[in-house]
C-alpha cells in the first residue's frame, strides 16, 4: 500500500469530512448567536446541498468507498425557521446554544478520534507497541 493510502483510508476521510462540517456548522452558529438582536435576521444554517453531499459521502465511506470532492462549504439562510420576533428575528437562542453544545462535542470527539488513529500510525511505524 503506497504511503498515500494510509491517509485516504474511509475512516480517516470520514473524521476529516466530521470536522469540516463541524467547522462550518459552527461558523453558521457563531452568526445566528452575535446577530440575536439584529432586527429582520434570519437564521442560517450550513447550506442543504452541502449537508446532502456530506451525508452521501459518509455513506459512501461506511461502505469502504472513497470519497473525490465535496462541494463548496457554505451558510445560507436556514430553510426552517423558528417563530419570528415582532422585530423580525428568527434566532432562538436557547435552539442555538444546545446546537452549538452538541456541535462542538462531537467536534472534540472527531478530534480525538483522529489523533488517535495517528498516534497508532506513528507508534506502528516506530514499532512501540
Amino acid at each position: 500500500m503506497p504511503i498515500d493510502g494510509l491517509f485516504i483510508s474511509p475512516a480517516l476521510q470520514s473524521l476529516r469530512l466530521t470536522m469540516d462540517e463541524s467547522a462550518l456548522r459552527q461558523q453558521a452558529i457563531s452568526s445566528n448567536i452575535a446577530n440575536v438582536n439584529t432586527p429582520g435576521y434570519q437564521r442560517v444554517d450550513v447550506s442543504t446541498a452541502f449537508q446532502q453531499a456530506y451525508s452521501d459521502a459518509m455513506t459512501r465511506l461506511s461502505n469502504g468507498e472513497s470519497v473525490d470532492a465535496m462541494p463548496d462549504a457554505s451558510i445560507e439562510t436556514a430553510a426552517v425557521q423558528g417563530p419570528a420576533r415582532p422585530d423580525g428575528n428568527t434566532v432562538q437562542i436557547e435552539q442555538e446554544l444546545v446546537g452549538m453544545a452538541q456541535n462542538s462535542a462531537r467536534y472534540e470527539f472527531a478530534g480525538q478520534m483522529l489523533t488517535q488513529n495517528y498516534h497508532q500510525m506513528k507508534s506502528a511505524i516506530s514499532g512501540q507497541f
